[in-house]
């Protein structure tokens, strides 16, 4: 949330459209986080005597993993129109149909989300290569990070020793974004 609430800052005072993209993906981010974190807690406070429970945790990441694949959609919208390379859409909309319930960390939907924040990954390495600043720079490393966390994710599947670094790589993700952020609002 306090990436979208940054990005908001910035975006009032410049009103780059972008900023406002990455508001709402973060938002929505935020909320998909926030209801698998309150899904989990419930099962953990449950301590596990009510099935019922277990089945709020799957619902949690469900809409976890809803809110990231739109989320992070919105951010690849966004690069679409400011590149204007409408050559990614078809493939973006081409997403299979999801199951209604997915299991938590899942291999089919961690390929998604590499997927999509691969492409997102990429396309801010094309912007730091054109325009060598550390603010392109700490997104690029923002984007990388939270696609490599995604990969430990799916790798935890078959060795769970991944998993913790799998979240270390998503919260340096969320940092560098973070940092960007800040320094975009010192600098007005």
């Amino acid at each position: 949330m306090a990436v979208a609430f940054q990005a908001m800052k910035c975006y009032t005072l410049s009103k780059e459209r972008t900023l406002l993209y990455l508001n709402f993906s973060f938002i929505l981010l935020g909320a998909g986080l926030l209801a698998d974190g309150l899904a989990s807690l419930v099962v953990l406070m449950s301590r596990f005597h009510r099935g019922g429970f277990l089945f709020l945790s799957n619902v949690g990441y469900t809409i976890y993993f809803f809110a990231e694949m739109f989320a992070y959609g919105i951010l690849i919208f966004a690069y679409l129109r400011q590149t204007r390379s409408w050559s990614m859409q078809l493939a973006v909309a081409a997403f299979p149909i999801m199951p209604i319930m997915l299991a938590e960390h899942n291999p089919f939907s961690e390929l998604i989300l590499i997927f999509l924040l691969g492409y997102i990954a990429a396309q801010t390495g094309i912007n730091y290569s054109i325009s060598k600043t550390v603010n392109a720079l700490l997104v690029f490393g923002s984007f990388t990070f939270l696609a490599v966390s995604h990969v430990f994710f799916l790798l935890s599947t078959v060795a769970s020793i991944l998993f913790p670094f799998a979240h270390i790589s998503q919260l340096f993700g969320f940092l560098l974004l973070l940092a960007m952020l800040f320094r975009v609002n010192q600098t007005r």
